[in-house]
């Protein structure tokens, strides 16, 4: 005789994600859009100072914080996208 198959304790599932509703989703995704802005003109102005002869000073801790905030974004609408 077999066992059949018993839910988990407190029906919590692991495999279960919880879904976000269809307007957070949006607005996640919007405000990740939003996130990856500065990292996209601070890779236009890199690409820009390393093709000509300009000298970047100390713009490169400035341009390492807008790329970690652009990486924020791409995070941000990856959540969303996953869990809508």
């Amino acid at each position: 005789m077999s066992v059949p198959d018993a839910p988990p304790p407190n029906g919590a599932d692991p495999a279960a994600r919880r879904a976000i509703g269809g307007f957070l989703a949006a607005l996640l995704i919007l405000i990740g859009i939003v996130l990856l802005l500065p990292g996209l003109c601070s890779l236009f102005f890199v690409t820009a100072f390393l093709s000509g002869k300009g000298s970047a000073g100390g713009l490169g801790v400035l341009w390492l914080i807008t790329f970690v905030v652009a990486a924020g974004g791409i995070l941000l609408i990856r959540y969303a996208w996953r869990n809508r």
